[in-house]
């Protein structure tokens, strides 16, 4: 978390009341619907890091084009959102001008702070809710996350994270979208270790049940991964990864758990595909539009002696409508399959990467199979609002900008469990959870989510969360 922009955030949660100016239309050119006009020059104003070639990318129109008014004004709304959702800049601003016949666009943005060094303070735990219920500060990880973002001024992302305490991982990250002139084809790698001294080794009561290590760790990672992807159009995107993990576990888990996985060390190379769509508004927080991806893993290639054979596939589709004027409604479906039973310590479920049943926090659903369905009904309370503080001189944390919803959730999920569904209860049957909650978001893709749930067994509580929910 970027914690200087979390500080500021809670800092304009308080200040809300006090929303004074609501974000303009920046069309200021008006021509009627059905006339035709003929683009002249595109003008960058404000990028003094991210290079004109990254911006012109996301517009999708050119000098010369001759469009209906109308047409003019969707594109020019289209390339705003795009740009937004490179994550690149807080603000983006289309103007267009008359000028002998033709109508010239300025684009004006304004460009975030891009290098950040992220203290690390957070706990071996799935979630801070989770976490919270210890309070056992025994468990604590330090570190430095360093992120480099628009590295070089060409939208590259360079990672380096090194974390100390309780578990150990360090990891590089540096992804290129663009290799060549065309911005079509992309690269990216990641590897590094992790080393773990407790290690989750079986699901009993819908919880996990942890081994610790008491002179070294329970388990040792050692991952490497390469990506290509492949941008044909502004919002699709092909990804195709190969990867090779190693993993060493102490013997006790595999006592403790037969199924955990069959011997100490094991050595999987394996090849992921993605494909998405993504047409969402503003991606950290969607009102409107749609997301939709899928793709597999194959695990076990034959290049390598492989301890593991399968093939997963996953789908996601998001969809956020605009009811009327202040009210929207979104959904989400997820679904997963796979051919054969993974050894434990790479099962997936409710519970674990975010995937969650609002209404389960505490829980673990562990499945071979599993469908999700979530769905957010909210009321905008106040709009998307910009602020100015005069005290801050540079833009990048002064001009910001907050909206606040109010929203009612319904999910429900189902998880095919086969193995461990004998001693944990909320296996094989379809479970639902329901709330209401508040959402609060800012600049930065910050996101602070406030939200009291039921679940299908009476169970109730508070949650925070720092991620949009669909």
């Amino acid at each position: 978390m970027r914690w200087a922009g979390v500080l500021l955030g809670v800092f304009f949660l308080v200040e809300v009341a006090f929303a004074q100016k609501i974000i303009p239309d920046t069309s200021s050119f008006q021509q009627p619907a059905d006339s035709l006009v003929t683009v002249g020059t595109i003008t960058l104003e404000g990028n003094k890091v991210t290079k004109d070639r990254i911006i012109y990318r996301e517009i999708e129109f050119k000098p010369g084009d001759v469009l209906p008014a109308k047409t003019l004004d969707s594109l020019i709304t289209k390339s705003r959102q795009n740009l937004m959702n490179r994550s690149l800049f807080n603000f983006v601003d289309f103007t267009k001008t008359p000028h002998n016949g033709t109508c010239n666009i300025t684009v004006s943005v304004t460009e975030r702070w891009y290098i950040w060094p992220i203290p690390i303070i957070n706990f071996a735990d799935r979630n801070f809710n989770v976490w919270w219920e210890t309070k056992d500060f025994n468990r604590m990880n330090y570190g430095i996350d360093l992120r480099i973002e628009n590295f070089r001024g060409r939208m590259e992302e360079l990672n380096f994270y090194l974390q100390g305490g309780y578990d150990k991982t360090f990891a590089v990250k540096w992804t290129i979208p663009y290799l060549t002139k065309k911005q079509f084809l992309g690269i990216g790698f990641f590897g590094g270790i992790q080393l773990n001294r407790e290690v989750a080794y079986v699901t009993e009561n819908d919880d996990l049940l942890y081994y610790k290590s008491e002179d070294g760790f329970a388990k040792v990672t050692g991952f490497g991964q390469v990506d290509i992807t492949l941008r044909p159009k502004y919002n699709y995107l092909h990804t195709l990864s190969l990867g090779y993990d190693h993993y060493r576990f102490e013997d006790t888990l595999l006592v403790l758990n037969p199924d955990f996985a069959d011997q100490t060390l094991y050595n999987i190379l394996f090849f992921k595909y993605l494909y998405k769509q993504d047409f969402r508004d503003y991606k950290p927080y969607p009102l409107v539009g749609y997301y939709f991806d899928v793709g597999f893993v194959k695990y076990g290639l034959g290049m390598i002696p492989d301890q593991v054979n399968a093939f997963v596939a996953d789908f996601v589709f998001d969809q956020y409508v605009q009811i009327h004027k202040r009210w929207y409604f979104a959904y989400n479906f997820t679904a997963s399959f796979a051919n054969h039973e993974l050894p434990y310590f790479l099962q997936n479920g409710f519970g674990y990467h975010g995937l969650e049943i609002r209404g389960y926090e505490y829980n673990i659903v562990n499945g071979k199979d599993f469908g999700l369905f979530k769905s957010n009904f909210k009321f905008e309370i106040i709009p998307r609002t910009v602020k100015r503080f005069k005290f801050i001189r540079t833009d990048k944390f002064a001009k910001i900008f907050y909206a606040l919803y109010a929203n009612v959730f319904f999910d429900m999920g189902y998880a095919n469990d086969p193995r461990y569904y004998e001693t944990n209860e909320l296996a094989n049957q379809l479970l639902w959870g329901t709330g209401v909650g508040i959402d609060f978001i800012t600049y930065y893709d910050l996101v602070f989510r406030f939200e009291y749930s039921f679940n299908k067994q009476g169970k109730h509580g508070f949650f925070i969360n720092l991620v949009a929910p669909i």
